[in-house]
């Protein structure tokens, strides 16, 4: 690779991927909370988090790459042009193209990439995310056992007068497993509680009282017994089968929703507009190159933030008119395929402007 590439290169990839960091963090902050406070109610180790986090970052980063590469390149060449070197570089007979190529085909091949994780590999994170979540919704891990309060244990409720965290003992327990008119209701002296790690808990009553709900409203069955045993499997019950959200769908998918003719009419515009988004969305890291770079190479007394602050500016522009494609989509059933692309359509002219005046300079 000559000189030129790599010295540009050199500058805009750390700058690129400190950028990535912050978008990304920024992003996730959210899921991690979230997560975070999940795992710590369902004793889940640290390594599912960060599970989880791997099948989130497709998703995220098809916001975050298109934004990291429009700060990069106008921080950095704003830079360079603050420092003289690109007046420089120009004065020694390198062109404008030259000057910016390198940039050029990271803008392409991050298109490209972004072309795969929005269409395939984002949506199908994401639903792997949104089903290992509600899986560890409903898992039972650890019991946090206080005295005098009732505890949910899958399907039944446990409540104790007393109770000793570390060897599981229980004292005056009752245990009730509602969802019908009459519940099944336990009572004992003592019991104790033990988590069986990846499997249930079994709980062991000991010298207490069974009562069995009747066909009857006014009769129940009772008796008692010296020991009794309830098991309680790791997993609660399985949840109903649901319909995906358009977030989850991979392209291919809606394309065949999108046409099957028992799709309802509106949820039918809805996917053709999130396919022409992600198709538009791949494509930003291209636009945004024409818009940012000669932004950037054309600025001379700015300052690093300021440079900041003005691919901001872009941003912010740039995915104001994709929601104002989007909501024309939406309301338009004609324009559903047509109306997201107006901020690429908006950004190129833009681009072609800004880069016949920095590219006669």
């Amino acid at each position: 690779m000559p000189i030129l590439p790599r010295y540009v290169l050199r500058q805009f990839l750390p700058v690129f991927a400190a950028c990535a960091v912050l978008f990304l963090g920024v992003l996730l902050m959210n899921q991690f909370l979230r997560l975070f406070s999940l795992a710590m109610m369902k004793g889940i180790p640290a390594w599912w988090i960060l599970g989880s986090f791997a099948r989130l970052l497709p998703s995220f980063a098809a916001l975050a790459v298109p934004m990291s590469f429009l700060v990069a390149s106008m921080v950095v060449l704003g830079q360079l042009s603050e420092s003289g070197e690109v007046m420089a570089l120009r004065a020694s007979g390198f062109s404008y193209r030259e000057i910016t190529r390198p940039l050029l085909w990271t803008a392409v091949a991050l298109s490209a990439l972004l072309l795969f994780v929005n269409h395939k590999a984002g949506p199908e994170g994401f639903h792997s995310f949104k089903k290992r979540t509600t899986e560890a919704a409903q898992k039972i891990a650890r019991v946090d056992l206080r005295p005098r309060s009732f505890t949910e244990l899958g399907p039944w409720r446990l409540y104790a007068r007393g109770s000793d965290a570390k060897t599981g003992e229980l004292e005056g327990v009752y245990l009730v497993k509602p969802g019908t008119a009459q519940p099944i209701r336990l009572n004992a002296e003592r019991g104790s509680i033990r988590t069986d790690p990846g499997r249930g808990i079994t709980l062991e009553l000991l010298d207490g009282q069974l009562q069995l709900p009747s066909n009857e409203p006014e009769k129940f069955t009772s008796g008692r017994f010296e020991r009794y045993t309830v098991y309680v499997p790791l997993a609660g019950v399985a949840a109903a089968p649901r319909e995906l959200d358009m977030q989850e769908m991979n392209s291919f998918r809606l394309r065949a929703k999108a046409a099957d003719p028992a799709t309802p009419k509106d949820k039918a515009v809805e996917y053709r507009v999130e396919t022409a988004v992600r198709t538009v969305g791949a494509l930003s890291p291209l636009v945004l190159f024409f818009v940012g770079v000669p932004l950037g190479m054309g600025s001379r007394k700015r300052t690093r933030g300021a440079d900041f602050a003005a691919s901001l500016g872009v941003m912010f522009a740039f995915y104001g008119l994709l929601v104002v494609g989007v909501s024309l989509g939406r309301r338009h059933e004609n324009l559903a395929s047509v109306a997201p692309w107006l901020c690429d359509a908006v950004g190129l002219a833009a681009g072609f402007f800004l880069t016949r005046r920095a590219a006669s300079r």
